[in-house]
């Protein structure tokens, strides 16, 4: 690899708005190690990004759109005005084009001097709905002025922004992948966060990813468990993550005599009637105590040490085998895990990769059943789940991250 004069690492992140994202913990994370390497690099965020996370990164303001916009208001079908649901006022096929137009303005906006072999740009996060604006930008370099760009896929092709399984998806993907045979493996790189991603794509696309780890392995170390155990729920509240199973499970957990506590974080924007119905649920339990709205960093760490089993209840057709943030710190801290089967982390719990409980059906019965098994066998785990944290937090390692990118790099 090079690391002349030049040299450097650019990340094109449209996901990066505010702390509580993925974006800002993993620019956080690899931002440091990269200085800590000397390796200078930049950032660029969402327009929308919050102004106190621009400073705090060096970030630059830059992507009209989010990784995660719908734009509903410009998408709506006429039976919305009618009455009809938002999630059918969206046309998956309309946003596709819309917002791959405006990342395409986007990215031709930016310094002429990215586009260069001595960049390795980096874009940790798109979907169908980038992809094809990337592939316009990158057929307008001449040849000998192309960067290496690395994608990760951090999504199945079945996802969306609006928390519906997509219809299109596969078509564009597929559509996508033919467009790009020319740049792939010249210029054009795709990775994935974990191996059930990547072999999806290896199995259905033909696209050979290798794997770019989640970079959250420096987790504080999970306390020992002393008294009644504290099972948590941090991150947005949405019915992708099952938010909406919490307060049945937790009421079912009660009237079978459960000595534990819970913690919830209660953040949303109130678009998903269920999950405000849960909210409101949640606020009238015992021993629930509500976390409220977005957590700073320090704040955050305080929150993961006061659990000792984190709820991961994230639902197995919308969320599917993605890469989980807090999962990846659970599993480094030590810090035992209770998962529905059929996510990434109910398979590394089946593959005894993760200490914990995976539940299956997807409902709050048997999640119930999952959080009082947790809680009847807490010492062991705690002490398996200790015994897996220090390889797999190597492994999960911001440093880790930076080996990936770095191979990455023109010899």
């Amino acid at each position: 690899m090079t690391t002349g004069r030049g040299m450097e690492i650019v990340f094109l992140d449209n996901g990066l708005i505010g702390r509580g994202e993925h974006s800002y913990s993993l620019a956080k994370s690899v931002g440091a190690a990269l200085a800590r390497r000397g390796l200078p690099h930049r950032i660029y965020a969402a327009r929308s990004a919050d102004p106190s996370v621009v400073v705090e990164l060096g970030a630059i303001p830059h992507f009209t759109h989010t990784l995660y916009d719908s734009k509903r208001p410009l998408l709506v079908l006429p039976g919305w005005a009618r009455g009809g649901s938002t999630e059918l006022a969206i046309s998956e096929r309309r946003t596709a084009r819309v917002l791959n137009a405006s990342y395409a303005r986007d990215l031709a906006a930016l310094p002429r001097a990215i586009w260069n072999p001595d960049k390795l740009v980096v874009v940790p996060g798109l979907s169908q709905n980038q992809i094809f604006g990337l592939l316009r930008t990158l057929f307008a370099v001449p040849e000998a002025r192309r960067p290496r760009v690395i994608c990760q896929l951090m999504f199945p092709p079945d996802w969306t922004s609006w928390g519906s399984i997509s219809r299109l998806g596969a078509e564009l993907y597929r559509k996508a992948f033919r467009r790009a045979a020319p740049l792939i493996g010249k210029s054009l790189f795709f990775t994935a966060e974990n191996e059930p991603i990547a072999g999806h794509y290896r199995a259905h696309y033909g696209i050979d990813a290798r794997i770019l780890p989640v970079p959250f392995g420096g987790a504080h170390p999970a306390r020992p468990c002393k008294g009644w155990p504290t099972f948590g729920f941090l991150g947005y509240s949405k019915c992708e993550k099952g938010f909406h199973l919490l307060a049945p499970a937790i009421e079912i957990c009660q009237k079978h005599g459960i000595d534990a506590d819970f913690a919830i974080q209660v953040r949303h924007d109130g678009w998903e009637a269920a999950t405000v119905a849960a909210e409101a649920a949640l606020r009238k339990m015992d021993r629930v105590r509500l976390v409220e709205g977005v957590l700073d960093a320090d704040e955050f760490d305080r929150e993961m040490d006061r659990i000792d089993v984190m709820l991961l209840p994230y639902d197995p057709a919308l969320f599917g085998l993605r890469g989980s943030g807090l999962f990846t710190q659970s599993v480094a801290a030590g810090r035992p895990v209770v998962a529905a089967a059929g996510t990434f982390a109910g398979v590394e719990i089946a593959r005894g990769a993760a200490e914990g409980v995976a539940f299956s059906p997807y409902d709050a019965a048997a999640l119930a059943e999952a959080i009082l098994r947790s809680a009847s066998r807490l010492p062991e785990a705690g002490a398996r789940a200790a015994g897996l944290a220090k390889d797999f937090a190597r492994r999960h390692s911001a440093d880790a991250y930076v080996d990936v990118l770095l191979r990455h790099m023109p010899a």
